[in-house]
């Protein structure tokens, strides 16, 4: 298990970089742009919600530029994308956590008043926690290849309900695996574009979003803070040799889980399947 650190002096780093922050009006996403402005970054902001978004933007001044973004909507991504490099050029990092909890009712069923026949599911989770992921990836990708010679870095918001059950909110964790498997199918072939990607996922954390019962049943469990998750956010763009982590973080502790998955491989596929898979992703990657 390796536990990782971010201090003010990794974050100095960030002066004069330009970062794209979506979802980045309230929670873990304003507090991502509090620390990165105050450590000299150019702040993108893009947020569904133009009143806060834009008094944001407003409040930090030239170093930063506002766009209303649906994440769900491709035209949004893009023109948020535009907009920023006409107004910074470079954009060295993009953080995607745009994400929305929805009161979910999938395993209830609802009927078309008219032909009594059965509704299909409400997938503005799926839209916004994971089709918004993958619009913003797919900008980010197109944008840093007009500066391949920049080493940028793609962070995605996932969640501790990509790796353990979280009922009853069905969809929001099946958007979150989702994201964590595009992480898992980019890394090995954004490097070779001088990117990174990376996830962060968050356990329970102190935010608009969180459901109020879940606080309460907490208890003395530790929570995250907004500050601590926009700080394992930013790890991976002040250490850009990062790619291709799952950051857990727990209490404002940073973990990655990917290593800890591979070294313990072995142990839950038995060893022979395990050489064999390893051997298998390797011809597939062209390492072999």
């Amino acid at each position: 298990m390796t536990t990782y650190h971010v201090n003010d002096e990794d974050l100095s780093s960030l002066q004069g970089k330009t970062i794209l922050i979506i979802g980045a009006a309230t929670g873990i996403g304003r507090a991502a742009v509090d620390i990165a402005h105050e450590h000299g970054a150019n702040i993108a902001i893009g947020d569904w919600n133009e009143e806060i978004g834009a008094a944001v933007a407003k409040q930090i001044g030239d170093r930063a530029i506002f766009y209303k973004c649906d994440v769900s909507k491709w035209d949004d991504v893009l023109e948020l994308f535009h907009q920023t490099f006409l107004k910074f050029g470079i954009i060295h990092s993009v953080i995607s956590n745009a994400g929305i909890n929805t009161h979910e009712t999938f395993l209830e069923d609802e009927y078309d008043k008219e032909r009594g026949t059965l509704l299909p599911p409400d997938l503005k989770s799926i839209e916004v926690n994971l089709l918004g992921q993958l619009y913003v990836t797919k900008c980010a990708l197109h944008y840093f290849k007009k500066w391949p010679k920049t080493q940028c870095q793609i962070v995605m918001t996932a969640s501790a309900g990509a790796f353990f059950p979280a009922p009853p909110i069905y969809l929001y964790c099946t958007a979150k695996s989702g994201v964590l498997g595009l992480m898992r199918g980019l890394r090995s072939e954004v490097i070779k574009g001088n990117a990174t990607v990376n996830v962060v996922a968050p356990w329970l954390t102190v935010t608009p979003m969180l459901l109020p019962e879940w606080n309460i049943k907490w208890g003395n469990l530790p929570k995250n803070s907004s500050a601590g998750v926009a700080r394992a956010l930013l790890l991976p763009v002040v250490h850009p040799q990062i790619n291709g982590k799952a950051f857990f973080v727990a209490g404002n502790i940073i973990v990655d889980l990917e290593d800890s998955l591979h070294e313990a491989q072995p142990a839950w596929m038995g060893k022979e399947l395990s050489d064999n898979v390893r051997h298998g992703q390797k011809l597939l990657l062209g390492e072999e």
